[in-house]
């Protein structure tokens, strides 16, 4: 299995909490970490599509991103440019919560918890234009729709596990090891 893990904006000095989870996914295949940078809040207009460019090629059917925020964005934009994958894994989402899984898609894990600020802002954001146009509260408040294929997990309400709230509040070393075994399991199902 090969995993591409996209993640969200950085921070100035370059950091991003993505990668803690990578020993929880490591038994489950090769995972492909394509770092684009730090990028501003308005730039994700101008270069999320070139980062989708860039990514286009480089992934391949039956391969599952995992992404966090602006990095589910990416995720979902390059579905739009007609790359398709095995599955996504969306935590903590700068998405709309409306999306349209294309078909071929076997699953989509969305993790979302209702202190994720960040992501209300993301839909205001694009509701104003100045951000991605697919960018929303996902995050905050997780996937709208009926499709089969999703699993919707709140996770600052989910029984037996460590309960989450904020953007990145799933990486933090008292919740991670049990999200992060939790995102793997659900992946090898």
């Amino acid at each position: 299995m090969i995993i591409h893990a996209i993640h969200g904006i950085e921070t100035p000095a370059g950091t991003t909490t993505l990668p803690d989870l990578f020993p929880y996914l490591e038994p489950l295949g090769e995972i492909r970490y394509p770092d684009y940078g730090w990028i501003g809040l308005l730039d994700s207009r101008r270069l999320n599509p070139l980062i989708v460019g860039t990514l286009r090629d480089y992934i391949a059917t039956g391969d599952i991103i995992v992404g966090h925020s602006n990095g589910c964005a990416i995720a979902y934009d390059l579905l739009q440019t007609g790359v398709l994958v095995r599955g996504l894994v969306l935590i903590n989402g700068a998405l709309r919560r409306d999306i349209q899984i294309p078909t071929g898609v076997d699953f989509v894990h969305c993790y979302w918890n209702s202190g994720d600020t960040i992501t209300v802002d993301a839909q205001a954001g694009s509701d104003l234009g100045l951000c991605d146009p697919n960018w929303g509260d996902m995050g905050h408040a997780g996937y709208l729709g009926s499709d089969p294929r999703v699993l919707n997990v709140d996770c600052g309400h989910t029984t037996g596990m460590p309960a989450v709230s904020g953007h990145s509040a799933i990486f933090d070393p008292p919740n991670l090891a049990a999200w992060g075994a939790f995102i793997a399991a659900k992946l090898k199902e």
